[in-house]
């Protein structure tokens, strides 16, 4: 997803998504907590409420304790002293982390209404080059986000991706010519280097999208390499569009434990499951089940400490007199109000929607939407949440562990 270009990002297949950082070559099999029947146990405990496909649990009401996922009065046969044993372990936890997202021409001014709860600050600020044989550098516009994290204490995340301007989405074709080349990788390594050696960035996000399972080797490779060069101590992340089915991340292009021996983070882009690029055809910007079937998917590949959840804090709208396009939480909200609607908490998908005289539907995840994705992030021992973007959400407001 890349707002603020001329349309959204109209998925090809399956829509799109200061801890201990893993060493290159971690091995990364799933491990018996990161199965998908796990992911459902401790669903049901952290949400409640409705029933997902995989049998993971929805949520009924926000806001609920991930502690609810470890209490234990002895009543399943279970030793009450391991309460003891948890809140240890718990208080040798990493700090859960949340990344924002900002577009590089966002006025950087929009940070501040976030920042005490954010750890990164990840700009989208550098595209492919037009032959996939490097990058751009880092506008003025970029810096300025950039400096803006340093000065509120944040880590400066930079991310790259395969949006071509010309086409106004992700171009395909354009991310195969850098994956398909070692000469073009070995180019874009070296750009990217440059900018954390040299350039004052802090970290780095890979962000291409629109992939097929032919790019997954070259994928991986890139990671691999770029990790190789900027070294074990500099994170380095990797988003990923979403799938529900374990196949599907092949489909998509991902090789995930080969990625995951290579990145710190796996960014699950848990958003654009409906958007405008199906005008007739309304629905949730991210749904908690859609979420919850991507997430344990996800698990069967990689460890759920190295998987970042990404959420959306935007809507769309759809119908009435206009064509079907994006929003801003706090634009949903006015738009409803000026047309004399009201909006409705849908607990299933925990996001809000409302239909307005003359046609008009809309969707959008706001705050409220945010709480119930930390308590399901946390009550998972996900390593944290990302959210897209801050020029279009409400304020990020994560309590601290």
């Amino acid at each position: 997803m890349r707002d603020g270009r001329d349309e959204p990002y109209a998925p090809t297949m399956t829509p799109r998504s200061a801890r201990p950082r893993p060493r290159p070559g971690r091995s990364t099999p799933p491990v018996a907590a990161t199965t998908a029947a796990a992911v459902a146990a401790v669903l049901a405990l952290v949400l409640g409420g409705c029933t997902s496909s995989t049998g993971a649990s929805s949520s009924e009401a926000t806001g609920a304790s991930s502690s609810n996922a470890t209490s234990n009065d002895g009543a399943d046969g279970t030793d009450p002293g391991d309460d003891a044993d948890a809140t240890r372990a718990d208080a040798a936890a990493p700090a859960f982390d949340v990344t924002g997202f900002v577009l590089e021409g966002a006025d950087p001014d929009v940070v501040d209404a976030s920042a005490a709860s954010l750890d990164v600050l990840a700009v989208d600020g550098v595209l492919l080059a037009p032959d996939g044989a490097g990058v751009g550098s880092p506008s003025s516009e970029a810096e300025a986000q950039r400096d803006a994290a340093h000065a509120r204490g944040l880590q400066a995340q930079l991310l790259v991706s395969n949006y071509d301007e010309r086409l106004g989405d992700f171009s395909g074709p354009l991310a195969t010519s850098l994956l398909a080349s070692p000469e073009n990788r070995s180019a874009v390594v070296a750009d990217l280097a440059a900018d954390v050696t040299v350039g004052g960035w802090d970290s780095l996000m890979i962000d291409l999208e629109g992939l097929s399972a032919d790019d997954s080797a070259g994928l991986s490779a890139l990671a691999a390499e770029l990790r190789a060069a900027v070294g074990p101590d500099v994170r380095l992340d990797v988003a990923l569009q979403a799938s529900t089915t374990v196949e599907g991340w092949a489909e998509l292009g991902y090789d995930v434990p080969a990625l995951a021996a290579s990145v710190d983070h796996l960014t699950l882009m848990a958003y654009d499951q409906h958007g405008p690029w199906e005008p007739d055809d309304p629905g949730p910007v991210g749904s908690l089940d859609w979420t919850i079937d991507s997430l344990a998917a996800l698990a069967e590949l990689a460890p759920t400490d190295q998987i970042v959840l990404g959420v959306a804090g935007y809507g769309y709208r759809w119908g009435g007199d206009e064509p079907a396009g994006q929003l801003s939480d706090e634009e949903a909200r006015d738009r409803v109000e000026d047309a004399g609607g009201s909006a409705r908490w849908d607990s299933r998908a925990a996001e809000q929607t409302a239909s307005l005289d003359g046609g008009e539907v809309l969707w959008w995840s706001d705050a409220r939407s945010l709480d119930t994705r930390v308590s399901l992030a946390r009550g998972l021992g996900l390593a944290g949440v990302a959210v897209w973007s801050l020029d279009l959400s409400d304020p990020v407001e994560v309590d601290a562990d």
